[in-house]
């Protein structure tokens, strides 16, 4: 036994070094104080969190909320700096002034913003849907949809906005979310376009009843697996998946299952999940979203280079690339990276001037904008 036990000691420390690494940034940021040296590194501490929070603080709306609790954030720096390197001091006059190299965790800080909803106030607050087919191994099947239920009540307490239960059910019913639970990603896109979700998570949980937990315990050793991946409805790309368990024993085969459950979507959450679609999201404030534009009635060359100038130089345009134009058809089809929904898009767009006329919104969509060009 005590064998047993150190071998498990000694494969501690290689686990944890195997896991996950911690996300850094190092600043280098300088302090002053009239009050002491230690108050001047306090400062500069400050300073490299400052840097550190704007890697996550992007939109006007964001900053606002920051400036509201930002006393509550700084408040907690010695927690966020996990080290740091005293590069120079000096003092002019009565002030003292330091000069410091610091580690500042990326992910305290995210943790802490999700916590205030301030990343998910920047992020409009994206939509998801969630569709999770279960099935029941040496049990009862129960139809309690336990992981899809567990997850949306997770994802809700984090300040997630969800497709409402009433639609999954008219969802459930669709044959396109048999085709996407089926790993058709075209269908799972269409059903969030449809439903105004940004993100769908698909998932399968297998709930099985492994016996007896301990002999003579009367205990069901209940097991549950839960596999998610993550899709981006504006680009139909899967943004990864993982695979997540949980283990309960319980006289009740339904609370043993519940339990099972819970714990296997807790890790799917905290460990994957929000994680992948904020940094989803947190590219896309960077980099801008993808988004389609059509416009209509370009029926010359000439007007082809007005308008694809025009786009071009709209505010928040990172990038407008044409995917497609011919005089005939007079269709011109853009894509873009847009720094924002296409909502706000098409409030840039509508009524815009050109030589000869300007540019009118018909339609839009969560991953396009429909143009017309009124002469």
């Amino acid at each position: 036994m005590k064998k047993m036990i150190l071998v498990i000691l000694l494969l501690i420390p290689l686990c944890l070094s195997q896991g996950v690494q911690a996300e850094e940034k190092i600043v280098e940021t300088t302090g002053s104080s009239d009050l002491s040296r230690n108050d001047a590194v306090r400062q500069a501490m400050r300073s490299a969190v400052q840097e550190a929070v704007g890697t996550f603080i992007h939109t006007e709306t964001e900053v606002e909320n920051f400036e509201i609790k930002k006393d509550k954030i700084f408040s907690r720096t010695q927690g966020y700096v996990t080290r740091y390197d005293l590069l120079k001091e000096w003092k002019e006059s009565d002030t003292y002034n330091v000069r410091i190299k610091a580690e500042v965790s990326l992910d305290k800080i995210k943790d802490d913003l999700m916590a205030m909803k301030i990343l998910l106030d920047s992020m409009e607050r994206p939509k998801l849907m969630i569709l999770v087919e279960e099935k029941y191994v040496g049990m009862e099947d129960m139809g309690m949809r336990l992981a899809e239920t567990e997850l949306s009540n997770m994802f809700t307490a984090k300040g997630f906005d969800l497709v409402d239960r009433a639609q999954i059910e008219q969802i459930k019913s669709m044959d396109q979310s048999r085709q996407a639970l089926e790993g058709n990603t075209d269908a799972a896109k269409q059903l969030g376009l449809q439903f105004g979700a940004q993100y769908v998570i698909l998932g399968k949980a297998v709930l099985q009843d492994a016996g007896e937990a301990f002999a003579g315990s009367g205990l069901k050793s209940i097991q549950g697996t839960l596999q998610v991946k993550v899709l981006q409805t504006h680009t139909g790309l899967v943004l990864g998946s993982a695979v997540k368990n949980g283990v309960a024993a319980h006289i009740s085969s339904l609370t043993g299952a519940a339990k099972a459950m819970k714990d296997a979507a807790q890790k799917a959450v905290d460990e994957y999940l929000v994680e992948t679609v904020t940094n989803s999201f947190q590219d896309f404030l960077n980099n801008g979203v993808p988004l389609k534009l059509y416009i209509t009635n370009v029926k010359s060359f000439k007007m082809y280079k007005q308008v694809a100038g025009a786009v071009q130089t709209l505010e928040k345009m990172v990038s407008s690339k044409k995917d497609g134009w011919n005089k005939t058809g007079g269709v011109l089809v853009l894509d873009l990276r847009f720094k924002g929904i296409s909502e706000e898009l098409a409030d840039l767009l509508d009524g815009k001037r050109l030589d000869k006329g300007r540019l009118e919104v018909v339609d839009l969509a969560p991953d396009r904008v429909d143009c017309n060009v009124v002469q």
